[in-house]
């Protein structure tokens, strides 16, 4: 049964899309076959994993609003065990009608029941803010990984984030659980026990994972080539930490018997 992780960050900056797709196409190195879902109609992942709207016939919009099967709306991808589901603007009118009823932030993951057992991880990227997209986007998960950047303030994000997990827990009885925080742009690991202690966020400190994301201009330059980092240069820092944090996560769902 494939393990979903919706990734967590309401503020531009924290490296929410670009973790997702790195994250992904990580895991798939690894061979562990992974869905990743774009639930941002600006399509972020969609476009930073190569593809284009001429490459599909259906997106995540023509699921939501009835008009295909969710396998229909599958792509594979030119990296092996990773697919893709694509999204666009037009999911910008499917998610108005759709909010009018909160009982439909649980789409998605009624959706995802049918393909759930096709793949070890389903990633979901959501839109970097509370609407309807990103409550439909946490409320599909059983896990929340949280990016965060010692550039932006996150004290209040935080506290919102666990506002929004108890308001999923409670209304929809889902799980919901926070599987960690990840830390982007970072020069170096003192970065981060400084940010949490400057942040007055020690608490968080278990939650941190080893492995973070380092400042690198290879990032900048794989999103321009529309490309994952990995396939710009495996061996840049980027590249190699996210490969390594990948393997942690794996790792930290296999010691908890999750696999």
């Amino acid at each position: 049964m494939g393990k979903i992780i919706t990734i967590a960050g309401q503020k531009g900056g924290a490296g929410k899309s670009v973790t997702a797709v790195n994250l992904a196409t990580s895991l798939a190195l690894l061979e562990k076959n992974t869905l990743l879902i774009d639930c941002d109609l600006q399509g972020c992942s969609t476009q930073w994993c190569g593809i284009n709207g001429l490459d599909y016939n259906y997106d995540l919009a023509s699921v939501l609003s009835g008009q295909a099967k969710i396998t229909d709306a599958v792509i594979k991808t030119k990296v092996n065990y990773l697919d893709v589901i694509p999204a666009g603007f037009n999911l910008f009118q499917v998610a108005l009608k759709l909010a009018k009823n909160h009982e439909n932030e649980k789409i998605l993951r009624l959706f995802l029941r049918d393909i759930k057992d096709e793949y070890e991880y389903i990633i979901i990227d959501p839109p970097s803010s509370y609407g309807f997209l990103s409550v439909t986007a946490m409320t599909a998960a059983d896990w929340l990984l949280v990016c965060m950047s010692v550039h932006h303030n996150s004290v209040e994000d935080f506290h919102c984030l666990l506002q929004a997990v108890k308001y999923i827990r409670t209304t929809h009885k889902v799980p919901l659980k926070i599987a960690g925080c990840l830390f982007n742009r970072c020069e170096t690991k003192e970065d981060v026990p400084s940010f949490l202690e400057d942040q007055a966020l020690p608490d968080i400190k278990q939650m941190v994972y080893d492995t973070f994301i380092p400042e690198d201009d290879n990032i900048k330059k794989s999103i321009d080539l529309k490309i994952p980092a990995a396939l710009h240069d495996i061996k840049s820092p980027a590249a190699e930490a996210y490969l390594s944090f990948a393997k942690e996560i794996h790792f930290f769902f296999n010691l908890r018997g999750v696999l």
